[in-house]
């Protein structure tokens, strides 16, 4: 495997050579993926498969460019019922076998897939979705246990795509060809017809050491979903005319604790690793970009996020928290002895293997030592690298909970839980604040930063912008967003 890598990484300097100009009427998309192969019907949605779902099955609505809320198969939307009822009014589409979009079709598909989907990620944020009913023809309302404010935001995920009898309503038309999807632009339809753009994008999947090669050889025009893990790849690759666009994007990367032993059960020291990580030297050693580092288990911007202080070390440099963390380390190794190394389980590419190395010399200088282990073995932390479904405090917190990780707090659950059911926006935040005072003091995750992605394209493509949501949907590829 290094051998071959190698030998691509060698090539790319060569290939560079060779790529053209953008046939934006032609584009060629690859997304960074370990799986091959595309589904819409796939559970959980590979990479490649979300970005299928969203081309030809939209949801009511869907993301724009720019990572906002925007129309889909909703033309508008209120709230009603004091936030316990959500209205859509639907545009007049059709599915893309050519049949007229009914609300009872759209009901009946909506509430099949939240039922789906209550055994996912999102499982935890649908308990407050009791139905979806059909209003009219054109109308739809979701029923609610209590205001539901991110809502929206779920519902733009791929995930939520409608789909009827194997079809979606576009706005794009997909073709597998071969390994690849080929998809077009649903421009007009009629009664008798549904007519398709000429434009064509090819999309395909691919590893990053493979969809970088075929970007300096000129085999495809944008590189979608990189991420820490692959970031090396694109540094080594030396793109040169290539546009990189580097995102620091909402939600959680840092480490979650998944065995507490006799050391790890003891706040105090998981307080003294927390500490002792050096986050900013370890982000800066990924050159090209500027990675924040990420200290509260909540985003401090979090627009409902309760009033928690920092820890109290937040404030001290770096000398002084390595100081107090390697006292607390060689004190509990005076009253019970030496501790066995901390196994932490990281992705195995090029990231991972520099994440590690930094965070282990960390660890070592206060007194601790570290193996790496692959990411599915057994293990007392898992390297967490998630993009938040929502901009809400309780989606980071349901991260932490006990459906999610066995080191957990059924008291901070319950409070999220309650929170989900508040009934003003006050009463949530509060609630959200006294669960995240719990968990902080708990310290099962140990936040490191913002999760990063990345984006290469080369110079001509028209229809790409850098978003905080890390979706750059197909069918805004292509297109001049004028």
């Amino acid at each position: 495997m290094k051998m071959r890598l190698a030998w691509i990484l060698a090539l790319l300097p060569v290939l560079a050579g060779c790529s053209g100009g953008v046939d934006n009427d032609r584009l060629r998309a690859d997304i960074i993926s370990d799986e091959r192969g595309f589904s819409v019907a796939k559970f959980p949605l590979n990479r490649q498969s979300a970005y299928l779902r969203a081309a030809t099955a939209q949801g009511l609505v869907t993301f724009d460019r720019e990572g906002r809320i925007v129309p889909a198969l909703a033309s508008r939307w209120m709230q009603a019922d004091n936030g316990r009822s959500f209205i859509f009014r639907l545009n007049k589409a059709r599915w893309n076998n050519g049949i007229e979009v009914d609300a009872d079709d759209v009901a009946a598909a909506l509430n099949s897939r939240i039922e789906e989907l209550r055994e996912s990620r999102f499982g935890e944020a649908l308990g407050n979705v009791t139905r979806v009913d059909r209003m009219t023809g054109r109308v739809i309302q979701f029923r609610l246990r209590a205001p539901m404010p991110n809502l929206l935001e779920y519902l733009a995920q791929p995930e939520f795509g409608v789909i009827h009898n194997g079809n979606g309503s576009g706005p794009m038309f997909a073709r597998q060809q071969g390994a690849a999807m080929t998809l077009r632009l649903r421009e007009e339809e009629s009664i008798d017809e549904i007519i398709l753009s000429e434009r064509r994008i090819f999309a395909n999947g691919h590893r990053a050491s493979i969809a970088l090669a075929r970007l300096q050889a000129g085999d495809t025009d944008i590189v979608l979903d990189g991420n820490f893990d692959t970031l090396p790849l694109l540094e080594a690759a030396d793109p040169g005319s290539i546009t990189t666009d580097y995102g620091m994007m909402l939600g959680q990367f840092g480490l979650l604790l998944v065995e507490a032993g006799p050391f790890l059960s003891e706040p105090a020291n998981l307080e003294a690793i927390a500490m002792g990580i050096d986050r900013p030297r370890m982000l800066t050693a990924f050159s090209g970009t500027t990675w924040r580092e990420q200290i509260s288990l909540v985003q401090e911007n979090i627009e409902d996020r309760g009033e928690v202080a920092r820890p109290a070390w937040a404030s001290q440099n770096m000398n002084d928290r390595k100081m107090r963390a390697r006292a607390i380390i060689s004190g509990w190794k005076a009253a019970n002895g030496n501790i066995r190394p901390l196994r932490f389980a990281m992705p195995g590419g090029p990231g991972g293997r520099v994440m590690f190395a930094w965070l282990s010399a960390d660890l070592a200088a206060i007194g601790l030592d570290a193996v790496r282990v692959a990411p599915d073995a057994d293990a007392d932390f898992r390297l967490i690298d998630r993009i938040a479904d929502s901009s809400s405090a309780a989606w980071f917190l349901s991260q932490l909970s006990c459906q999610q990780t066995p080191v957990c707090s059924e008291e901070a659950d319950m409070l999220v839980a309650d929170a989900r059911l508040a009934a003003t926006a006050a009463q949530r935040r509060i609630l959200l604040g006294e669960a995240e005072a719990i968990l902080q003091q708990q310290r099962n995750f140990i936040p490191i930063a913002n999760p990063l992605r990345w984006t290469a394209y080369r110079t001509g493509l028209l229809g790409y912008q850098g978003n905080p949501r890390g979706w750059h949907y197909l069918q805004y590829l292509g297109r001049d967003p004028t």
